[in-house]
């Protein structure tokens, strides 16, 4: 248990002025640089997250002193709002929930709950937006401060993995630089691209907290999906007589196969070699119904749609919120649903003699 944590924990309880000092809740000085900061941010998360294991009868104690280190984080992170605070030590404390941002309720592990309430109705524009102040996104927040439930919600609502912030940073980087390894782990299988680098030229292994959490990076590169994520079609090729999965296997949590992470990534070269080469299923679908028609729709991905429904992928499939590929890609205007209506008018001789199995009702 972090020694600064434990003491705010017990203190707040006694008295309300234990939490008026931002420096003094982040374990913090007034002469640190950025980089000093976010070193102690991240101590403080990793205390809180031991806290909470340790001490759940302090849970409702505990949220509101993790409430203030938010705060007190937002306050000298940034560099107006600190020389505000240093000059005449005036700083928000407190936030109606009414007016929290996505980015802050995501970076609350116990608003969870509150973070789903928002985004029920909430568009792919809005679940990827980056905050205009710090440039940060939801998902980039809930794993830097190791909120799970919400890492896993913003993924299932289709939140881009990759998305870099200011520094180039992904929500990869800052969950192996915050130190937490089910964080990367969870981002990983669910289709990060572990080469992305950030301005430094860094990929997120590098950045990593400690040697647990490189040799995740370690072992998860042995996995063909996670191979897929990055698009390693070279590796595919130079391994393909090791891999001991079916082509056709489906990975973890969301059960998805390579060629829905193809798909998803909009990788029109693996996607081709998958199907082409190794006679990948066009129609099995994963944990939440999606064909891989559905995701490469979802994405945007006018290349892929195309060839999969050259190929006779099924248009005609419905996910779990009983939506079509075609009625998933709409998002876009007609940049993907026109491909389904050029289909439609395709001349339907031509395409027996192709020999494609079409399916439009």
């Amino acid at each position: 248990m972090g020694p600064i944590t434990s003491k705010l924990v017990d203190s707040s309880s006694k008295s309300p002025d234990a939490l008026s000092k931002p420096y003094e809740i982040l374990g913090a000085n007034k002469t640190d640089t950025d980089y000093d900061l976010r070193i102690a941010h991240r101590a403080r998360i990793l205390e809180f997250k031991q806290y909470r294991l340790q001490n759940p009868e302090n849970h409702k104690t505990a949220a509101e002193v993790f409430r203030a280190f938010c705060r007190a984080y937002e306050t000298l992170s940034d560099h107006d709002k600190r020389k505000k605070y240093d000059q005449n030590e005036e700083w928000i404390k407190n936030i109606p929930l009414e007016n929290y941002t996505l980015q802050q309720l995501a970076a609350e592990p116990d608003l969870a709950s509150e973070l789903k309430t928002r985004l029920q109705n909430a568009t792919l524009r809005e679940i990827n937006a980056k905050d205009p102040q710090t440039g940060h996104s939801a998902l980039y927040c809930a794993a830097r401060a190791c909120n799970v439930e919400a890492v896993n919600y913003l993924i299932e609502l289709g939140a881009e993995l990759d998305l870099a912030q200011r520094t180039g940073s992904t929500a990869l980087h800052v969950a192996a630089f915050y130190g937490h390894p089910e964080v990367v782990r969870c981002l990983l299988e669910s289709g990060a691209d572990y080469r992305k680098k950030n301005v430094d030229n860094s990929m997120a292994e590098v950045e990593a907290y400690n040697a647990d959490i490189k040799q995740i990076f370690i072992d998860l590169k042995n996995s063909p999906f996670i191979q897929a994520a990055a698009n390693q079609l070279d590796w595919f090729k130079d391994n393909i007589n090791n891999i001991t999965q079916h082509i056709d296997e489906q990975y973890y949590v969301q059960r998805q196969t390579l060629l829905h992470c193809a798909c998803k990534r909009g990788y029109i070269d693996l996607v081709r070699w998958l199907v082409d080469e190794r006679k990948a299923n066009l129609d099995i679908v994963d944990i939440n119904e999606n064909s891989p028609l559905h995701l490469a729709c979802y994405g945007g991905h006018e290349s892929v749609v195309e060839y999969l429904l050259d190929k006779g992928a099924n248009p005609l499939l419905l996910n779990k919120w009983c939506m079509t590929a075609e009625q998933e890609g709409s998002m876009y205007g007609t940049t993907i649903t026109d491909l389904f209506e050029s289909m439609r008018k395709r001349d339907m001789f031509d395409m027996a003699a192709k020999g494609i199995d079409w399916g439009f009702e």
